[in-house]
């Protein structure tokens, strides 16, 4: 197939006075042969009106809404997304950031030409175009990828990659609704340790608006905890693949305690104590043979 279906999936949450940029630059791609399927998590604004506009334009567009029965969230906004999606391949993206116009056409010349499971292409930081700052977020592929990734050494993000849907479908579950926070940051967790053919594309492609006082900047104690959670999720996938040597889970297990401890230290103390059982849990699932043994080792030289 020369020019497959290409699914953009797009959550969105009371963005109507920004989502207009977003959909303009989707219509804008140099590559045609999209579909782009935008999930309503509950907006109260008039964000429908907007998208109506755009789907009486153009058919392309369609709009859903969150199932009820669905947790809140951009997470299950994404995942109802990939699940009504036709196309073969898949880039989810943000309904407040903008695509630069050959975003899909570069990464689609690059994984029909090749055998990826994805193409990630790198961003760039903006709050009114055309001001733009490349994004600092590593994509380098040396030594591995999945220990690089944990450490935050290589940051793909949402807006990133653009995903065969067969490789999609044989890594269910996708986006943990549960989460609120480093739910991406889980997800490419769990599809590193399945090692993805990736191919990079070191150039901008995207431009991403960083909004420190709307959603992306708001802070609450779930949030806390699900940066818990998901470290932890991480750990017990981990244990479960044993995708490290014995020197990169030492590498590991050391990161997760040096981490957790930090983040533990930032709080005053009523929220120590509530974060204090996930902490201790993460720590409990952290420690195996081998890095006590490493750990002892180091501490008698």
């Amino acid at each position: 197939m020369s020019n497959p279906l290409v699914s953009i999936i797009i959550p969105t949450f009371n963005r109507a006075h920004l989502i207009d940029e977003t959909l303009d630059s989707v219509l804008a791609q140099t590559y045609t042969n999209w579909e782009c399927i935008i999930v309503d998590d509950g907006s109260t604004d008039n964000t429908e009106e907007v998208i109506t506009i755009y789907i009486k334009r153009d058919a392309r567009f369609q709009y859903h809404h969150r199932p009820k029965d669905r947790l809140k969230g951009g997470n299950a906004a994404r995942n109802y997304g990939f699940e009504v999606c036709n196309g073969d391949y898949v880039n989810w993206f943000d309904s407040d950031d903008v695509m630069s116009p050959n975003k899909i056409q570069y990464k689609m010349n690059l994984i029909l030409n090749a055998d990826y499971d994805f193409v990630v292409c790198k961003g760039a930081i903006y709050e009114s175009l055309p001001v733009i700052e490349p994004i600092p977020w590593p994509l380098h592929l040396d030594g591995n990828v999945l220990l690089n990734h944990i450490r935050g050494r290589i940051s793909f993000v949402t807006n990133g990659p653009l995903f065969k849907k067969e490789f999609l479908n044989s890594n269910k579950p996708l986006f943990n609704e549960k989460l609120t926070v480093r739910q991406e940051w889980e997800f490419f967790n769990r599809l590193l340790m399945k090692c993805p053919k990736i191919a990079v594309y070191d150039s901008p492609l995207y431009y991403y608006r960083s909004l420190n006082s709307g959603i992306r900047g708001q802070i609450s104690f779930d949030k806390y905890k699900s940066r818990l959670v998901a470290e932890r999720l991480t750990l017990l996938n981990v244990n479960k693949y044993r995708t490290f040597n014995k020197e990169e889970d030492y590498i590991f297990r050391k990161m997760v305690f040096r981490r957790g401890l930090d983040f533990f230290k930032s709080f005053p103390l009523k929220t120590k104590i509530r974060l204090l059982p996930y902490i201790l849990n993460t720590f409990v699932i952290n420690l195996n043979l081998n890095f006590l043994k490493v750990y002892f080792l180091n501490r008698s030289r």
